[in-house]
């Protein structure tokens, strides 16, 4: 009997480890997505800064265009 409770043993060592490496794995996954998460509102944020500034440097672009047309006479 010996060997089949070795075998039983190993199997539920086996099946124990999967568990565990299945808990692990589902942490990281969340972890992981909420990381994500946090990025795409970063992103986002950095988006809207960068149209800001766009709208910025194209109003003084055409502030600067207008000094440097030559008025008609």
């Amino acid at each position: 009997m010996a060997p089949t409770t070795d075998s039983f043993t190993e199997l539920e060592t086996k099946i124990l480890r999967t568990i565990d490496v299945v808990k692990t794995t589902r942490q990281e996954l969340a972890a992981a997505r909420a990381e994500i998460k946090t990025l795409e509102r970063e992103l986002e944020q950095l988006r809207r800064e960068r149209d800001v500034v766009k709208n910025k440097v194209e109003t003084l672009l055409e502030a600067l265009s207008e000094l440097t047309e030559e008025p008609v006479v």
